[in-house]
């Protein structure tokens, strides 16, 4: 399987994803006037279908909207989880408001700010539904994905059922789409889906919620807490594709993901003072794969390989100018997969062009402190 970008423009895939229609969609929710927006008033739910992660810091302008969009799915039976990070921006004011009427909105408040790894984790053990989906505020849901998933992994019997998203700007809206076809798998072809680029988000997916804990207890049985710098999505779907049984993909466009917000979590990942902790992380998760044992050769081999094609060097190879730590920890693990057996040469020479480019960049760094402190000493 490989990562394809395709425009929406085509007229065969607007056709057959009804993208005019998402479109208006988009544009309805946009441009929605809350004062005059009908809300309605519903009861608790007993027993949820659906629980809905919303994990909240200082982004009060777009709860309406996410609301919104939630609101005019036809599926009732859902509980909507807030959980605000520590915000200093009164989100909770909006939560409130709306719990008068919806008595499915559970609001949890972290004391301190933890991020969105821990927040979300914390939503799902708060949950009560079958299934969960983790959405952000500053994003749509559309097409009414919910009852569409949801229907889906019931006939199939599916822990993870993952939809198209549109990537774009709603000031420009220019968006496009991965192209996938439907199919359903079981393992070991569910856990080998990690490897491809396509399965790294987490608010593209309805997950059943007994496996996103399972998922939460192996990541914290197999990596001692200081060995992941960053959490997010990419780490949290690695536990949960180790974790899963069975995956569905549904030709439906489900979700939009919003570029525009300067505060995007997808957008600081790529920031340069973050690029260290990102590094580390991927190195972190290629390293598990190599410490796999010989009866798991597909992970030992071709899973810790394609891993570091696909998510690795196509994504961050030329974020290695913004490397300033870290170097020992990177270049001891593409260390074991150059001299290890299970690679060819050709991989083996990807893997040392890689590491060549990482010794560049420690002695750029190294350089760079010398003139510095040199500079410091002068004055």
């Amino acid at each position: 399987m490989f990562y394809l970008i395709i425009n929406i423009s085509k007229k065969s895939i607007s056709e057959k994803l009804n993208l005019y229609s998402i479109r208006k969609e988009i544009t309805f929710y946009n441009k929605i006037d809350f004062t005059s927006f009908q809300y309605g008033i519903f009861s608790y739910v007993e027993n949820p279908k659906i629980s809905i992660i919303i994990t909240l810091y200082n982004q009060r302008g777009y709860i309406l909207k996410i609301y919104s969009c939630i609101l005019n799915q036809s599926i009732k039976e859902i509980e909507i989880i807030f959980i605000d990070d520590s915000s200093t921006d009164n989100s909770f004011l909006d939560v409130e408001d709306l719990m008068e009427k919806d008595r499915r909105i559970v609001y949890l408040k972290n004391e301190n700010n933890r991020g969105q790894f821990y927040s979300r984790n914390k939503g799902v053990f708060h949950s009560r539904g079958e299934y969960v989906m983790i959405i952000d505020p500053d994003d749509l849901l559309l097409n009414n994905i919910l009852i569409k998933c949801y229907n889906m992994a019931i006939k199939y019997n599916l822990d993870i059922v993952q939809f198209y998203h549109l990537m774009g700007d709603f000031k420009k809206n220019k968006p496009y789409i991965l192209n996938k076809k439907s199919k359903i798998c079981f393992q070991p072809e569910t856990n080998n889906l990690f490897f491809d680029c396509e399965t790294r988000y987490l608010w593209d997916k309805l997950i059943r919620r007994s496996i996103f804990v399972k998922s939460i207890y192996f990541m914290k049985k197999k990596f001692r807490k200081e060995r992941f710098i960053i959490h997010n999505d990419e780490t949290a779907c690695f536990g949960i594709f180790k974790s899963a049984y069975s995956y569905g993909q549904l030709e439906e466009v489900g979700y939009f993901y919003n570029r525009e917000n300067a505060n995007s979590t997808t957008k600081n990942n790529f920031l340069p003072e973050n690029i260290n902790g990102r590094f580390h992380t991927l190195f972190t998760i290629m390293d598990y794969y190599y410490e796999q044992s010989e009866d798991n050769i597909y992970e030992k081999t071709k899973g810790g390989y394609r891993f570091f094609e696909y998510r690795i060097v196509r994504r961050y190879e030329s974020k290695i100018c913004f490397l300033t730590k870290g170097f020992k920890y990177i270049n001891s693990i593409l260390k074991k997969y150059i001299n290890s057996p299970f690679f060819n040469l050709a991989q083996r020479e990807s893997l040392r062009s890689f590491k060549d480019k990482i010794t560049i960049q420690k002695l750029y760094q190294k350089k760079l402190q010398l003139n510095q402190s040199s500079y410091k000493n002068n004055f």
